[in-house]
């Protein structure tokens, strides 16, 4: 399917509070892409994970989940009328581009992202940082980038680290204000934690990382517990000075 022609793969789009890493807090469209490349052991979108035509919701009323329902693929027009309604019915700070994986269907964002930005929205992409071709095709419509950083220890996915580093190394050469999120839970690998810490310290001085417990979903049962936070920020503290800890706050006050 060419997404670019038929329009994109959505879940849904709505608006909420930014409850992860740097924006937490802030008011955000969130337009959820559908189709995943990975399979993390502690997905929450579980729904956003099959890259194929399906049903989606868009909502009426910033915050009310008055949902209109429909079928995906959803045309790029429909879509910029989706987030322009909820946009202009409230003050947002930015659309979050999310999933799912969104930068899977990165050509079809090749003809969205600049009808956004005409429009004055900026936009966040959260991705696995695994697709460095699909960011290259949308980042310079991109004015924030919250990447992951996957630890097999805790996603059981193997992701290799040397994709993250030419992930990064793109992120900043582009010029787009970037961070890491790394998930940690309850066995982590500290080998693998440190390497991940000092391949952010090598190519992207100066940008955070954020440290993410476990949220316990599907496979995981086991959240890290205060102890083992503590020392894992601690841990990476003394190989990088940037490391803040941020929990899934949307969680703790009943987001979506």
């Amino acid at each position: 399917m060419s997404t670019a022609s038929a329009g994109l793969l959505v879940t849904e789009v709505f608006s909420a509070i930014q409850g992860e890493a740097a924006l937490v807090g802030q008011r955000q469209v969130f337009l959820r892409l559908t189709g995943c490349n990975i399979r993390c052991a502690y997905c929450d979108q579980p729904e956003a994970l099959e890259r194929r035509p399906g049903p989606c919701r868009l909502e009426r009323t910033p915050g009310r989940r008055d949902w209109e329902h429909g079928q995906s693929p959803v045309s790029v027009d429909r879509i910029v009328e989706s987030v322009d309604r909820l946009w202009g019915a409230l003050p947002h700070h930015s659309v979050s581009l999310t999933g799912g994986e969104p930068l899977m269907q990165s050509r079809g964002l090749e003809e969205l992202l600049p009808l956004l930005v005409a429009r004055g929205h900026r936009i966040m992409a959260e991705t696995n940082g695994m697709l460095v071709g699909g960011l290259s095709r949308i980042v310079p419509w991109l004015a924030y980038v919250s990447m992951d950083v996957k630890l097999d220890s805790v996603d059981g996915e193997q992701v290799d680290l040397a994709t993250h580093r030419r992930f990064l190394t793109a992120a900043i050469e582009a010029d787009a204000t970037t961070w890491v999120k790394i998930v940690v839970g309850a066995h982590v690998d500290p080998g693998e934690f440190d390497a991940a810490i000092a391949m952010v310290a090598g190519c992207a001085p100066g940008s955070e990382v954020f440290l993410q417990p476990v949220t316990p979903f599907a496979a995981v049962t086991e959240a890290p517990t205060p102890d083992q936070v503590l020392e894992l920020q601690a841990r990476a503290l003394r190989l990088y000075p940037h490391v803040r800890v941020v929990p899934q706050t949307h969680k703790a006050i009943g987001q979506l």
